[in-house]
């Protein structure tokens, strides 16, 4: 987590060409701090010009409604009830560098993989 979180710059020809390892980063699962478990992630972006990476505009988010089953092939994910309010844009970016360190625990990260290039030295 310290990697990805904490700006995640690879050793290789990659780590300059496909971003940060923040930038990786394609879904969170966290505990919240009133014990709510969400899974969250972009799910509408667009391209900007001069920029590595997409621009997330949307987040989207769903919470786990059996959170007594302990086999989590049983999970059962569902949109969150509307008395918690989540905001998950700006959840997605608090966590991911955006400030402080007490919006959750962080459990699970989806990140999305590359072909690894070798270190160019010059």
């Amino acid at each position: 987590m310290g990697w990805t979180f904490q700006g995640g710059l690879s050793g290789t020809t990659a780590g300059r060409e496909l971003g940060f390892g923040v930038d990786q980063v394609v879904q969170l699962e966290m505990v919240l701090p009133n014990g709510e478990h969400v899974k969250f992630g972009p799910t509408e972006w667009e391209d900007v010009e001069g920029h590595d990476v997409p621009k997330t505009n949307v987040v989207s988010g769903m919470c786990r409604v059996n959170s007594e089953e302990t086999d989590e092939k049983n999970w059962v994910w569902e949109e969150c009830s509307e008395d918690l309010s989540i905001n998950f844009d700006d959840l997605w970016f608090a966590v991911r560098g955006g400030g402080g360190g007490t919006w959750g625990v962080v459990t699970s990260v989806y990140l999305q993989i590359h072909e690894y290039r070798p270190l160019e030295m010059l």
